[in-house]
């Protein structure tokens, strides 16, 4: 793992989308056509920061941290907005997802204060992925101003991939919180 240089590109990639996202907030409801452009554009940085950073070795402990605070920036800001909309995501989605990702914040912050650097997921990419695909036809929905038909598909689908990713990063979180307070007190 590179720990050297912090302006890498893939560092860079992640940066530019946490800077992003936010604006997402309000230019959503403002100008949808636009917002999707800069959501393929995000999106297609979020591809590539990884990418990038493994085939030139550029793998860094800021990207590690970086990388996952940025989607959860970018789901946050656009799970919101896409309540505001008249094709809308559901509220009890948005909730669920709302408490998937701070619950997520918040224990890597936790782990990462007692020196655990938290891992994502099979299940929770799984999850962001198919929370990107929504994403995609809630901007399709909203463009063409018409209801796409396997829309409430995907919003079930969606919801039980939050509900099943938060409770496994739960049970690996409390593992990790008993493995590091049993070695405190073992010390």
């Amino acid at each position: 793992m590179n720990t050297s240089n912090v302006f890498t590109i893939p560092n860079l990639l992640s940066f530019f989308r946490l800077l992003i996202s936010p604006f997402f907030l309000f230019l959503v409801k403002a100008d949808i056509k636009l917002s999707f452009f800069l959501f393929i554009l995000v999106s297609i940085t979020d591809a590539l920061d990884g990418l990038i950073a493994r085939l030139t070795n550029s793998v860094s402990l800021l990207g590690k941290l970086l990388d996952p605070i940025a989607d959860k920036v970018l789901i946050l800001s656009l799970s919101f907005a896409f309540t505001k909309l008249k094709y809308h995501m559901p509220a009890i989605l948005f909730k669920l997802i709302l408490v998937r990702e701070v619950f997520i914040i918040l224990g890597s912050i936790l782990l990462l204060y007692f020196g655990v650097v938290p891992k994502p997921s099979y299940l929770g990419k799984l999850a962001t992925f198919s929370m990107i695909v929504l994403f995609y036809g809630l901007f399709i929905e909203n463009i063409k101003n018409y209801e796409i038909k396997f829309i409430d598909l995907l919003y079930g689908v969606v919801g039980i991939l939050v509900v099943l990713s938060f409770l496994e990063y739960l049970n690996v979180g409390i593992k990790n919180m008993v493995s590091i307070l049993s070695h405190k007190v073992l010390k």
